[in-house]
């Protein structure tokens, strides 16, 4: 074999492995952009399904308690039970507003549209506070009347989740004090209790099944759901600590 038929022999080998290598490549490449959208409609689906087992557990649990005790209760009265079918019922409306708003987030990529009809964000968070019966502990400063456009049930949910961090994470007997500070553009709302975060876990409060605190019971899906649902709504959100206190801030727009 002579050298100029060796050369061109070489020459086709490393041709053929060029044209294998870019055609691998390439095949990637569209594979990936294929599979895109099937990796995104899983990851809605598991947020989904994360998100709804956190957040439905606590008003099955109501029921459940309620229903139990009025079953337990032979000498309860017509009133007594219709009571309690009256707090199920409140219930099972406040189930399905949530599932909506979960499925409505999964469906439009973290986006929730503005309302027509405005509510009282100061009424909002006082009746989470009485629902947990902790108006001992809570010192609110907050204007009298906020009305804002935004999504009812992802602002309630987003409130529900930094007032039961605060009181979960903090001290039993201490205050958690939530300041609300209106401006022409935006409302902020500062959820401020007496516990600690330290500054390890600082830049993971918001990870999914993050738990900085082993010994708390949790999944760690409450304060990465409050991210998702903030910033579906348009806002920021954002965390400090320092050796006497944390700060849960969220800003969200009203225009």
């Amino acid at each position: 074999m002579d050298n100029s038929t060796r050369n061109l022999l070489i020459s086709l080998g490393y041709i053929n492995l060029i044209v294998l290598l870019a055609g691998g490549w390439c095949s990637y490449l569209l594979a990936k952009i294929t599979l895109r959208p099937i990796e995104t409609s899983h990851k809605a689906q598991s947020r989904f399904v994360a998100n709804a087992s956190h957040q439905l557990r606590t008003p099955l649990a109501i029921m459940k308690a309620e229903t139990e005790f009025a079953l337990k209760n032979r000498k309860a009265n017509k009133a007594e039970l219709t009571e309690t079918l009256e707090s199920n019922l409140e219930e099972i409306n406040k189930l399905a507003e949530l599932t909506a708003m979960l499925l409505e987030l999964s469906r439009t990529e973290n986006k929730l549209a503005l309302e027509d009809k405005s509510f009282n964000l100061t009424e909002l968070i006082s009746e989470l506070v009485r629902e947990r019966k902790a108006e001992a502990r809570v010192k609110m400063n907050c204007p009298e009347h906020i009305n804002i456009p935004l999504h009812h049930t992802a602002t309630r949910e987003l409130c529900a989740i930094l007032l039961d961090n605060s009181l979960k994470h903090s001290p039993k007997n201490s205050v958690v004090k939530i300041h609300i500070i209106p401006s022409k553009q935006n409302i902020t709302v500062n959820f401020i209790n007496d516990g600690t975060i330290s500054q390890q876990t600082l830049p993971h409060v918001f990870e999914r099944f993050f738990r900085g605190n082993q010994s708390t019971k949790g999944y760690g899906l409450g304060l990465p759901l409050a991210e998702q649902l903030t910033k579906a709504l348009g806002g920021q959100i954002s965390v400090n600590t320092s050796k006497n206190s944390t700060i849960f801030t969220i800003s969200l727009p009203i225009l």
